[in-house]
């Protein structure tokens, strides 16, 4: 560690040590930092708790911890780390094929990204599937429609066979774009085996005023948290062993670590369904930032839930080929028990602009949707989220490229969270079971990127922009500094203070609370968001500004400000 510091000196960044067990460096370049990736999980959150859920309408921040914290060592099969859709399907399929299975949730299950989505399982894919036939051929684009189609399947199985209460809904789906975009996603549909169909829906208010669109089959819609908190009972009851508030910071191919100091250890595997893996040194973070997060980027979703009257918008899901898109569904019954709700997402951008960058997006998202069904009214409920995207628009779903072991990874579902998490279950759990999965080959984490040349890491354009953005705002001095003194309270901002860059919080009450402006997980450059601070290269929000307060997510500014 004193190495590491040394190091950071000579390129001129400063050296900080973090209230722990052992000393912490600040991160000094773009691998060196990579040694705190695995402070993702390496503080643990007290029981009071719980951080990071969104106040969206299936009441995500109403989860609470059913289970207990891991307090002892354990054996078992299978180790799985996060209780989202992917952990949780993984996890019940093997406690199905009588695998002992133990599932560590760092807060409370559905806690991450998978409570927080819309709840449509679509079968179709952002990218397009015209764009994946004419890159990568017929074959591969149905088998893309396929395996949504089957993972739809699947949930629709489970909720049946576990009689989960979770609102689960047949609907059909409709992509407006273009006319020649419309008849080439037809034909693509067509030669995957899916029924698709071009119709016309007449352009009135109760379908958004779409007119020629596409219309395909095998689509649902439900509540998110209800579905995971039933899948997580189901998955008990078939004996296995979920810990909540229990956190994860040395994860390897036969056993984890927990920050409590517990070793769980697994004869069959580790499964690491955290959204994006964390890892558990500098050499593992190195490896994984070539080799898994080179493939995918991080990008911030918005959604809003507008009161419309009970019966007033017909039920279904509704997408469009915008940039950025959008999407939206019904939720029936949802609005004081009286109404329906229009839950409507879109205005995606990359996580991490600069602050001038940002827009209103839920009121961008408000106008765009009354515009389009004029029954809808106020607005109950607005939440944002992360995803990862791929430049392929295909999850990462397999054995972790990084590891020889049973080392197992879900990432990079692209917005497709629902159907992206079960088809990584499907995948994993058929992996471990030493079964042969149709859809192994075409989302493993370990596929090359067909425009990158063999012998280069595959990086995606994105990564590559992201990366030179993140090294040159990092490195370059920040001309334009906002006055500390003239900061209204509850804001921040990031300011240049000799060499360092310094991210600064005023509270409510006007005190002044100062961190390194490098983010602890890669040593990108913070930048300030609406009640927060991310960065282009982090794989989710940091803590909301009136949360920093004491917080061990960001390390300590040294020295006046």
């Amino acid at each position: 560690m004193r190495l590491l510091g040394q190091v950071c000196k000579i390129i001129d960044l400063r050296t900080a040590t973090a209230k722990q067990s052992s000393p912490t460096v600040a991160p000094a370049s773009y691998f060196v930092s990579a040694y705190l990736f695995s402070s993702v999980s390496r503080h643990r959150v007290p029981s009071t708790m719980v951080e990071g859920l969104s106040d969206n309408c299936w009441n995500q921040g109403g989860q609470s911890p059913e289970h207990a914290a891991l307090s002892r060592d354990l054996e078992t099969d299978v180790c799985i780390v996060g209780a989202g859709i992917a952990g949780l399907t993984t996890a019940y399929r093997l406690a199905v094929a009588g695998k002992k299975v133990v599932i560590l949730e760092g807060r409370v299950r559905g806690a991450g990204q998978s409570g927080k989505d819309t709840g449509e399982l679509l079968a179709w894919n952002n990218h397009q599937y015209s764009t994946l036939q004419k890159s990568y051929g017929q074959k591969v684009a149905a088998q893309v429609v396929q395996s949504h189609l089957d993972a739809v399947e699947v949930v629709h199985r489970l909720v049946e066979q576990e009689m989960i209460p979770c609102q689960y809904t047949p609907v059909q789906g409709y992509i407006q774009a273009s006319e020649r975009t419309l008849t080439a996603e037809a034909k693509a549909f067509a030669g995957s085996g899916a029924k698709a169909e071009q119709v016309n829906l007449g352009g009135g208010s109760e379908v958004g005023g779409f007119q020629q669109c596409l219309e395909f089959s095998g689509s649902a819609v439900l509540n998110p948290v209800q579905y995971l908190n039933g899948l997580a009972e189901a998955f008990v009851a078939k004996g296995g062993q979920i810990y909540e508030q229990t956190r994860v910071q040395k994860p390897d191919t036969n056993h984890v670590t927990t920050v409590a100091g517990n070793k769980v250890t697994a004869r069959d595997g580790v499964v690491l369904a955290t959204g994006c893996p964390i890892t558990k040194n500098l050499l593992d973070s190195a490896f994984t930032a070539m080799a898994v997060h080179g493939k995918q980027f991080p990008r911030r979703r918005y959604a809003v839930a507008l009161e419309v009257a009970k019966g007033s918008v017909k039920n279904a899901v509704y997408a469009d080929t915008e940039d950025p898109h959008h999407s939206v569904r019904v939720v029936e019954g949802a609005s004081a028990g009286v109404g329906d709700l229009l839950v409507v997402a879109g205005e995606e951008h990359d996580q991490g602009i600069s602050p001038e960058s940002y827009t209103d997006a839920y009121n961008k998202l408000e106008s765009w949707a009354k515009q389009k069904w004029t029954s809808a009214q106020k607005r109950t409920h607005q939440w944002s989220w992360t995803i990862f995207e791929t430049q392929e628009m295909l999850g990462l779903y397999g054995k972790s490229p990084t590891s020889m072991g049973n080392y197992y990874i879900a990432t990079g579902d692209c917005g497709h969270i629902l159907t992206g998490g079960t088809l990584a279950g499907m995948i994993i759990s058929d992996a471990i079971l030493g079964k042969k999965n149709a859809y192994a080959d075409l989302y493993s984490p370990s596929r090359h990127l067909t425009w990158v040349p063999p012998l280069l890491p595959p990086l995606s354009f994105t990564y590559i922009k992201n990366t030179v953005t993140s090294i040159v705002s990092m490195v370059a001095p920040q001309l334009h500094n906002v006055d500390i003194e003239d900061m209204a309270p509850n804001s921040g901002a990031t300011v240049q203070k000799g060499l360092r860059k310094v991210a600064v919080y005023k509270d409510e009450e006007g005190k002044k609370h100062a961190f390194s402006a490098l983010c602890p997980h890669l040593g990108c450059l913070l930048q300030v968001r609406p009640k927060g601070w991310s960065n282009l290269k982090r794989w989710s929000n940091l803590k909301a500004w009136s949360n920093l307060k004491g917080s061990s997510n960001l390390l300590p500014h040294a020295g006046p400000i």
